[in-house]
């Protein structure tokens, strides 16, 4: 028996109202998961309100939220609008069917609610939803999972109706009856089922293939920055394994075996990349620096602009390093910068907002989500490739600084394994090994992206790596791991970047230079040389190579020597004596350690929020406690002089250490003794000259250099 047509009118939206309702609630059940699961309280967002020295409503933070929250009740509210609509299409298509539209709507609605958290869990295990459900959304039977299956039936379900309904309506139409009704329904399922299909296409990304030609007379300049890449993942330390395509890359470059950062945090690393500045000139000492305390002069990319270059910078994380348009670059291909960046990371994480976060659709709805390192557990790698093979242009000139964050700390994204644990193996190196694998996959395609836009035809290509990496592997600290007992930082186990200047692989890093086309003509065959390099090197080269003529004096030293007849320069840097120091370490914020909202307070302490640009910053009055805090060293060949805070004591502590003579460091309670041989008196002095403000701080009456 037919079914009987709704006596009520107003029961027409009875069905709209439940699928806009379930909706709401999906939405709502997401965040009560995400505060169960990941114990959240109110500590951490009390203190975002704490750090903007005011009330949230009305800051730039405070806007960013809402449009956030009314975005996410916008999807939300589409999401249950499709799930009416195809009720709708379904009813008319089979009006016999004893199901009311209310009935097709509840159908539908669990239907597509269970496919949205499948799907979820497939693509997303990390997220929290994702972490309940992926082991059964990624079972698999014939090598078909279930995510699979049940994307195939929905789509199945959803195509059925509109089958129907436009069979209907062309046979209406034959018959000169009802095409007018049968087109609006058609219409209607038409769009409800777009907006599913679109949804379940998830992660279509648009290529753009082919490419400009290369500028036929000045070089591109391109430098690609691997964040936290140890070199001994790669060839560059003569064994390899973890980076097949950054060696065969370096297979072709002129390699700086010997090349260490000032200051192992990303930040300071690239101010020193794009200045030829050590920190403590430039004053960019720590991360999140306010703008004003800077003293940058005339930066790289400002002299490329100047020299009629297209300047460009691309980043796919920017929480720490809040490098922008204001460095001399005409074009930024980043998150956005701001406080908003951490607040709506923390509370972003609903299964149909993370569908849709790595599409074209969610780069505008969800910029802080799209393509964007800081929130790992959605964090596609080939996103920010697609991006960038959207954005980026090499029709004239230009300068691009690249930087590919996906090795650094919680080396995870949006499908990494949990671990690769070995019998051996510590949680750090396990979890850090399969993120070097993908970020080499993930550099492989941005060089294929320069090749097919015609970057590579005429370029000068500069590989590095910001910093190095602890994993807590013997070697990583060798004092910590072997130094007599009853010493403090002999029961250490040192992990992170920018944490112990005596941990070699946190401040070793790659370097590596390579020309293409015209570019390369001039260049000395490729090979590693064991010159003693710096990052803040790479300014003063480029400022030579292309004759930039930048008014700047540089700490860094040109390498261009080196690059064209490698022999008298090295010998012309054996003697040169460099700089390292540690930043800011809160506790909680070790790769070894969990990270919970009371440690992410606890950090945040130290920060404070502008209201009017949303930025963050590191609160004025914490530099000078800082720079109290830290380590500073000075180092030429297998030598080092070493500034360390007391454990137990105020003041700070010296040391000396040659890793070539001496297995243990040796105290220093002034200059060293002639005993231990010239440089170390010479160390002593070029530390106290470069850091000699900064180790006032803890020890008022600091020894002066020693003649």
């Amino acid at each position: 028996m037919p079914l009987m047509p709704e006596a009520r009118p107003e029961s027409r939206f009875a069905g709209l109202l439940i699928a806009l309702g379930g909706s709401l609630l999906l939405l709502l059940s997401s965040f009560a998961n995400w505060a169960y699961q990941s114990g959240a309280d109110s500590l951490v967002g009390d203190q975002f309100k704490a750090m903007l020295d005011g009330p949230l409503l009305g800051s730039a933070l405070g806007d960013a939220m809402l449009v956030f929250g009314a975005t996410l009740l916008g999807l939300h509210l589409a999401f249950g609008l499709a799930c009416w609509l195809l009720a709708k299409a379904s009813r008319t298509a089979w009006p016999d069917y004893p199901a009311n539209m209310r009935t097709w709507t509840v159908l539908w609605l669990v239907l597509a609610v269970l496919w949205v958290l499948i799907a979820n869990a497939a693509l997303y295990p990390r997220t929290v939803f994702g972490d309940n459900l992926y082991v059964f959304a990624q079972a698999e039977w014939a090598g078909i999972s279930v995510f699979h299956v049940l994307s195939a039936a929905v789509a199945a379900a959803a195509a059925t109706p509109l089958l129907v309904l436009a069979r209907q309506h062309l046979r209406a139409r034959r018959e000169l009856q009802g095409s007018r009704a049968g087109g609006r329904v058609a219409l209607l399922a038409a769009g409800a089922v777009g907006l599913v299909a679109s949804g379940m296409a998830i992660v279509t990304h648009t290529s753009r293939a082919g490419g400009l030609d290369a500028a036929r007379g000045a070089p591109h300049v391109i430098l690609i920055g691997l964040d936290s890449l140890r070199c001994d993942a790669t060839s560059i330390a003569g064994k390899g394994g973890l980076t097949p395509h950054v060696d065969a890359f370096l297979d072709g470059s002129i390699r700086f075996s010997d090349t260490l950062t000032p200051l192992a945090r990303t930040y300071p690393s690239w101010v020193s990349i794009l200045t030829g500045k050590n920190p403590h000139t430039t004053g960019a000492i720590v991360n999140l620096i306010h703008e004003d305390q800077l003293r940058l002069g005339e930066t790289l990319p400002l002299a490329m602009r100047r020299a009629g270059y297209r300047t460009a910078y691309a980043i796919d994380e920017v929480r720490f390093s809040n490098i922008d348009a204001s460095y001399g670059f005409d074009q930024t291909v980043t998150p956005p910068i701001g406080a908003a960046d951490f607040a709506i990371g923390l509370i972003s994480d609903t299964p149909l907002s993370n569908l849709l976060t790595n599409t074209r659709l969610g780069q505008w709805l969800l910029p802080y989500g799209h393509a964007n390192r800081g929130a790992a557990e959605t964090y596609d790698p080939d996103s920010f490739v697609a991006r960038l093979e959207r954005e980026l242009e090499f029709s004239r000139p230009t300068f691009l600084a690249l930087h590919l964050t996906l090795a650094h700390w919680p080396y995870a994204w949006a499908d990494s394994k949990r671990a690769e644990l070995g019998d051996q193996d510590n949680w750090t190196s396990a979890h850090y090994r399969p993120a070097v694998r993908r970020l080499d996959q993930q550099f492989a395609d941005v060089v294929e992206v320069l090749r097919r836009k015609g970057a590579l035809d005429n370029a000068i290509v500069v590989v590095l790596s910001d910093h190095g990496e602890a994993v807590g592997l013997p070697g990583d600290s060798p004092w910590a791991m072997s130094g007599p007992e009853g010493d403090p930082y002999a029961a250490s186990i040192i992990t992170g970047h920018g944490t112990s200047v005596l941990s070699p692989h946190q401040y070793r890093v790659l370097l590596g230079v390579r020309g293409f086309g015209k570019a390369g003509a001039t260049l000395a065959a490729p090979g590693a040389m064991a010159a003693p390099a710096s990052l803040e090197d790479i300014a003063p080269t480029l400022n030579q190579w292309l004759g930039l003529g930048m008014p700047e004096e540089f700490d860094g030293r040109s390498l261009l020597p080196l690059l064209r007849t490698a022999a008298d320069g090295e010998a012309a840097l054996r003697e040169r004596i460099r700089f390292i120091e540690t930043e800011f370490n809160p506790r909680g914020f070790m790769p070894h350690e969990r990270q919970t909202p009371s440690a992410v307070a606890n950090a945040m302490r130290s920060y404070e929020i502008d209201r009017e640009s949303g930025r963050m910053y590191m609160r004025r009055q914490k530099h000078q406690l800082l720079l109290s805090q830290r380590q500073y060293a000075a180092l030429r060949g297998t030598e080092l002089v070493a500034a360390i805070p007391g454990v137990y004591t105020r003041g700070m502590r010296y040391i000396y250490l040659d890793t070539a003579r001496r297995a243990f460091p040796v105290g220093l309670d002034g200059p060293p003794r002639p005993e231990l041989g010239p440089n170390a008196l010479a160390l002593w002095n070029a530390l106290h000259r470069r850091y000699g403000a900064a180790l006032a701080l803890t020890d008022p009456a600091v020894p002066a250099p020693a003649d």
